[in-house]
């Protein structure tokens, strides 16, 4: 397959699926660039878009060919500069959730972005959509909580595990209850925690289930800074990772909750040297 279609590809999803602004951008007609997109799909025998409304969108066969398109073009690039002896110029795009970024990526990455400017992008976004992102292929790699999971064509691997803590403000009656508590005690208080659907909210479900209690949300809220802002001004219990440094709130160990598992996750054989730094960075705890 030329390469010259799937540069036409990514050009025309980064155009938001634009046959005009597309073709500007590699040199075509919209009537070409229409053209060398059918010739991909045809060489492929899938459709890459179709009409939905008044806008063009990618099917699913189309998003999954985008990831491999940029695939395929990063290593093309990669495997010149190796060739010619020099250095592909090129990102490694993060998706991570800004809890993640503050208090467990940044730490790893921060001696290669100061010692290679410009390699690193950041995409702040929660786990599902961090990992919808390597799956487009707009992302390289994620960081996110939780299980291994079973998404196709992606790689899961284990980065840290941190247990999960209670925070209360100093006056709250948790406060007094020394450095521990079990659960039942912990579901007895309104809560701080995540919309449904989200990994701890879920987590949090299970255990009241476990022990035949209801679950009291006081408010529903993501991030670790709003999650503490809210503990101190005395709106509910929050639950944080014990990476998160909390010097205004008690902490309490819970018994019987379950650690807080942050997994890297990538696409199955997608790779350059950068990302090897990268990945290597990451792993290596700083």
């Amino acid at each position: 397959m030329e390469l010259d279609g799937l540069r036409a590809l990514v050009a025309f999803a980064e155009a938001g699926c634009n046959l005009t602004r597309s073709g500007k951008a590699v040199g075509l007609s919209q009537p070409a660039m229409h053209a060398r997109l059918q010739a991909v799909g045809k060489e492929l025998e899938v459709t890459l878009y179709e009409r939905r409304g008044r806008t063009l969108q990618l099917t699913v066969e189309g998003g999954r060919v985008l990831a491999w398109a940029r695939d395929v073009l990063e290593r093309e690039q990669s495997l010149r500069a190796e060739l010619h002896g020099g250095r592909a110029t090129q990102r490694v795009v993060v998706a991570c959730g800004e809890g993640a970024l503050v208090h467990v990526v940044s730490g790893r990455l921060a001696a290669l972005a100061r010692a290679r400017p410009g390699v690193l992008s950041f995409l702040v976004l929660d786990g599902p959509a961090a990992a919808a992102a390597v799956e487009r292929g707009t992302a390289h790699l994620a960081v996110a909580a939780g299980p291994a999971g079973t998404t196709p064509g992606l790689r899961s691997l284990p980065l840290l595990t941190t247990p999960l803590l209670a925070v209360v403000s100093r006056p709250h009656p948790l406060a007094r209850a020394g450095q521990e508590v079990d659960a039942r005690t912990l579901l007895a208080h309104p809560l701080l925690l995540p919309p449904p659907g989200r990994v701890l909210r879920a987590t949090l479900e299970e255990l009241a289930a476990a022990h035949g209690l209801p679950l009291r949300v006081a408010v529903e809220v993501t991030g670790w800074e709003a999650v503490c802002r809210l503990a101190a001004l005395e709106v509910g219990v929050g639950l944080v990772n014990a990476l998160v440094p909390t010097p205004e709130l008690t902490r309490l160990s819970v018994r019987g909750l379950p650690s807080t598992t942050y997994r890297i996750l990538l696409r199955r054989g997608r790779g350059t040297p950068l990302m090897e730094e990268v990945l290597e960075a990451l792993r290596t705890a700083s």
